[in-house]
């Protein structure tokens, strides 16, 4: 509905145009399903299914074995897409402003169940349809553009997404998905559990790290436990720590992610610049597995935090006692010492230009002459202490995770563009 175009806003002559726009729409998708998921098939396999069937000892028999249980039952998935918002014109085209609020409800979440051994040992799990996920959301993007002189022309464009990502429903009453929860070196840290995020971290809180050894012995049982190594929440009280005492740690989703574009135009020269922000999300930094504990990785890859490790003269550090140990209170278990704040802001590139005067080009003949310069990846301002915040993954339910990701680098670039 095209609000400024209706005769009551003629009082209003700082808007320029306002749309109010809606939409509901329905989208399938099965990408990420076996084409044979529907069949039960058999293979033969050399080392699997041979047979002397007929006890001369001197033949073997090649047979079959179930190689996929299928589901005829499957479908697609479904998503559900609904959202309203405002596009607006204000102040002679000065300003700007798009408004969303969206939901994104997926059914019918299409995975891989563990199946029992006798199904078949060989078989492949089929894909059923496990579940529901919802996504909420509200983007706003502010466009501001004038001139401060005849000469000096300025745009500035802000866009900022808040979101809500939520595991609903799971079926057959499971509380969460039980064979997409991946492994790092013996660490398990991903749960996608009902009524969290997708990819959520999951393990054992740590207290802190025990002082002496009367702490030791007053602390609920826990294998391994001794002076500078992990001290673990008790989550059920029952007096032991183990794993029916992991928790929710944190989720990969950030809460806000927003971005600035800003350009500057003066006479025949320009600058213009990009940044981008996440906050709210966490990040599970599996690479301190590797450069934080000695028997992990011995004799190579250290990390310089080691020098900070607990030590008697230093009680007050929150990296453990460097030690060649590794047992259930050191290293071999997901815990939130791997689980950082992942919120950074990067100035993601500096570009600064300038185009020939008509003057100068009819001199040259030449029809455009461009001068550019740029920089990119110039600075990130994180807490974390991975090398860089902007930790992808290779799978929706498996994603948040630094294994030791190469960052992104700094770089700079000159150019010259020249039309005949």
């Amino acid at each position: 509905w095209r609000v400024s175009s209706e005769s009551f806003m003629k009082s209003l002559p700082w808007v320029q145009d306002l749309k109010i726009r809606g939409g509901y729409g329905t989208m399938g998708n099965s990408n990420n399903v076996d084409p044979n998921n529907q069949y039960s098939l058999y293979a033969t396999n050399v080392g699997n299914t041979n047979y002397d069937i007929s006890g001369s000892n001197s033949s073997t028999v090649e047979g079959y074995a179930r190689s996929r249980i299928g589901n005829p039952n499957a479908k697609w998935e479904t998503s559900i897409t609904k959202n309203i918002g405002f596009d607006g014109t204000f102040l002679n085209g000065k300003l700007d402003i798009i408004f969303d609020v969206w939901a994104k409800d997926t059914k019918d979440l299409l995975y891989q169940l563990p199946i029992t051994q006798t199904a078949g040992a060989f078989a492949s799990a089929p894909s059923v349809n496990v579940g529901r996920m919802s996504n909420k959301g509200v983007d706003i993007q502010l466009i501001n553009r004038g001139n401060i002189t005849n000469d000096l022309r300025y745009t500035l464009d802000i866009t900022g997404g808040f979101l809500k990502n939520e595991l609903v429903e799971i079926a057959d009453n499971q509380t969460y998905l039980t064979n997409v929860n991946p492994g790092f070196r013996g660490l398990t840290p991903i749960r996608n559990q009902l009524g969290y995020s997708i990819s959520s971290f999951y393990g054992l809180q740590v207290l802190g790290l025990f002082q002496t050894k009367e702490e030791v012995a007053a602390a609920p049982a826990q294998d391994g436990k001794g002076v500078g190594r992990f001290r673990y929440q008790d989550i059920n009280g029952d007096g032991t720590i183990n794993a029916s005492d992991r928790t929710y740690l944190g989720s990969p989703v950030p809460k806000f992610t927003g971005g600035m574009n800003f350009t500057i135009n003066y006479k025949s020269f320009d600058i213009s610049s990009y940044m981008n922000v996440f906050m709210g999300n966490k990040i599970f930094n599996a690479s301190k597995w590797f450069t934080d504990f000695y028997p992990s990785f011995s004799g190579a890859a250290i990390s310089e935090r080691v020098k900070d490790s607990w030590s008697p003269t230093n009680t007050g550090a929150t990296i453990p006692i460097f030690e060649t140990a590794s047992n259930f209170s050191t290293n071999a278990q997901a815990n939130s010492f791997y689980v950082e704040d992942g919120s950074y802001f990067r100035m993601q590139n500096i570009n600064v230009g300038y185009n020939l005067t008509d003057n100068a080009l009819k001199k040259l003949g030449l029809s455009r002459v461009r001068i550019f310069g740029s920089l990119n990846n110039l600075f990130t301002i994180t807490k974390y202490q991975g090398l860089d915040p902007a930790v992808g993954g290779n799978a929706d339910t498996n994603f948040g995770i630094d294994v030791g990701n190469y960052p992104n680098t700094k770089s700079w670039n000159l150019g010259l563009n020249i039309g005949f």
